[in-house]
């Protein structure tokens, strides 16, 4: 059998050809390609706590008080699972000298679009926040399949007129 000097170097260029297609297709599948996989991040953002003079986001006002945040995360997947971590978000003036004041519980809301658009398309449960400003929400939301400028919006006491931290970061 005689085999041309041709054949060997266009089996190695279809071998490497099909490895190539064979790492492209197990990268895609491993990072995700963006279409169908639920495990996608939304919104990874840090939180940053209000301040009275702050604006008002989608017509909910901040909270009437100087709020701080020792630290603050949110992370929306697009299956709806959020989770949004507070460590340190009081009032650090007196009354309150370093509590939450009267706020015993905090819920979140996600808002889209435009500002003039005031309804949230997704709130969460109210969970507690300890007496020295900690609080984890993990709850799941119906997420939109558009949402354009999204802002989440932390309000006290499930008041969802008021917002005492949102997405962003004060320096």
């Amino acid at each position: 059998m005689r085999i041309f000097k041709r054949v060997p170097s266009t089996v190695f260029v279809a071998a490497i050809g099909a490895l190539s297609m064979a790492l492209v297709v197990g990268t895609l599948n491993a990072f995700g390609d963006g279409h169908g996989r639920h495990d996608e991040q939304l919104i990874k953002e840090s939180l940053a706590p209000s301040l009275p003079g702050d604006p008002a986001f989608h017509g909910v006002d901040p909270g009437g008080a100087p709020w701080v945040l020792t630290d603050g995360r949110v992370r929306l997947k697009s299956d709806g699972e959020l989770d949004l971590r507070v460590r340190g978000l009081v009032i650090p003036i007196a009354p309150f000298n370093g509590t939450p004041g009267p706020v015993t519980t905090i819920n979140a809301s996600l808002y889209c679009g435009a500002d003039s658009e005031k309804a949230a398309v997704a709130t969460t449960e109210q969970v507690p926040i300890s007496s020295s400003g900690n609080a984890r929400i993990d709850d799941s939301l119906t997420v939109p399949s558009t949402c354009l400028s999204p802002v989440i919006l932390v309000h006290p006491n499930g008041i969802a007129t008021l917002y005492i931290a949102l997405d962003g970061w004060r320096m």
